[in-house]
């Protein structure tokens, strides 16, 4: 199918200029430098831009032998700013066409474009994600269990990641059944599940079961991972817990929660590898 194979293909490359680049420590990965090195390997000067910029998070413009690359002042944090950098520098290196702007610099995880179809998007958050958080160094990390955020959150502190970006790269890799789910105003806005875990649906209303629930109902949600229902976050007529850690932000009014599914529980549900 055309979009995984682009996600593919934008994966590979990204982990051929890690090599390049040298890139085996948290250290080595300073975004702007590597974003700079990268575009004048295709012929282009670089400029990165802070400023205001209507419709999008991020935008890359091409024009006579320099390439700009604008974040919206909007985005304060730096991490989500080093990751909207390389996914805009993945659309020069994976040689995209220009973009519409209701398309640029989606952040989350989607499933809305067809198989057969490539979804550029999709391949610039493959490629930002090796750069910013390569195989090479966090491959090893991912394969931690129990699974829970911990480990996400240290690949985000390590590499000056948000967390919402690291759980989605620790679910790419791990090969435990997990997902990374984005809630905000009591439903669920992507998901990213590992290839063993059953799909979620998105834009479902949170099930007062879950631990992200707990944000909206008492302002906080616990601290440590919990075992709830499984059937609250996707189809299961088996009567079984999964597991679930959450973290919410006050401040963005949203939640991340991971959800694993152990072995013990995976034969009920007919996970059973």
């Amino acid at each position: 199918m055309q979009r995984q194979a682009g996600i593919h293909n934008a994966r590979q490359l990204a982990r051929a200029y890690v090599r390049r680049l040298g890139i085996r420590a948290p250290e080595h990965v300073r975004v702007e430098a590597i974003a700079t090195k990268l575009a004048a390997w295709m012929g282009f000067r670089l400029r990165i831009v802070i400023g205001p910029l209507d419709g999008a998070d991020s935008q890359i413009i091409r024009a006579a032998g320099e390439a700009t690359i604008m974040i919206s002042d909007r985005i304060t944090d730096p991490g989500q700013r080093k990751f909207l950098i390389m996914h805009e520098c993945g659309h020069l290196m994976l040689e995209h066409p220009l973009m519409p702007p209701h398309k640029l610099g989606e952040a989350g995880p989607s499933r809305h474009t067809p198989d057969h179809v490539r979804d550029y998007e999709a391949e610039a958050n493959a490629f930002a994600s090796e750069l910013t958080m390569p195989h090479v160094i966090v491959n090893r990390w991912c394969r931690a269990t129990p699974v829970n955020l911990d480990m996400p959150w240290r690949i985000a502190n390590a590499f000056g990641m948000t967390i919402l970006a690291s759980a989605i790269r620790f679910t790419e890799l791990s090969p435990e059944r997990c997902a990374a789910v984005f809630s905000a105003r009591r439903r669920i806005v992507w998901c990213a599940e590992s290839a063993t875990f059953p799909k979620i649906e998105r834009g479902r209303a949170l099930d007062p079961t879950s631990a992200a629930y707990d944000f909206w109902e008492r302002g906080e949600v616990e601290p440590r991972e919990q075992f709830v229902p499984a059937d609250g976050w996707f189809d299961t007529k088996v009567p079984v817990d999964i597991v679930e850690h959450a973290f919410a932000s006050r401040e963005h009014g949203t939640v991340i929660s991971m959800l694993w599914v152990p072995e013990r529980v995976a034969a009920p549900l007919g996970m059973a590898t």
